[in-house]
């Protein structure tokens, strides 16, 4: 969708897909929008619908949304997800510089265990170099 516009009505029966737990529909409606219309679609949704529509993307786009999130949004979103998934969802997705963005958000404890849980030595590395700068 080139110009994609957040109306009342695509957000009630994606709503409505949501609830009837459609992920294949639900998947459908927001394949071909950008990260940033998925992040604004976000920020209508309850954390559990925009957690049951974030399952459905695929690592990268993802990943893309996350980074488009409003810090507040993110915070939440974040708050409930283990180390694991953040680290391997998420952060091995993105460039080291909207990784670090994203950890540096995290608590303490939790920015650790989810550097502990990348995989890619280097990447770690590069966050970690560019958490300390």
């Amino acid at each position: 969708m080139a110009n994609f516009e957040l109306t009342r009505e695509f957000l009630e029966d994606l709503k409505n897909t949501i609830d009837s737990k459609n992920e294949k529909l639900a998947a459908e409606k927001v394949a071909d929008l950008h990260a940033a219309d998925i992040a604004e679609i976000y920020d209508e949704l309850d954390i559990d619908e925009a957690r049951f529509l974030h399952l459905l993307l695929d690592d990268e786009k993802g990943a893309d949304v996350l980074v488009e999130l409003e810090e507040d949004v993110r915070e939440s979103f974040l708050k409930n997800l283990p180390a694991e998934t953040i680290a391997r969802q998420f952060i091995e997705q993105m460039d080291s510089d909207d990784a670090a963005d994203i950890i540096s958000e995290l608590p303490q404890d939790v920015k650790d265990e989810v550097l502990s849980k990348i995989n890619d030595v280097e990447q770690a590395g590069d966050i970690v170099d560019l958490l300390n700068y």
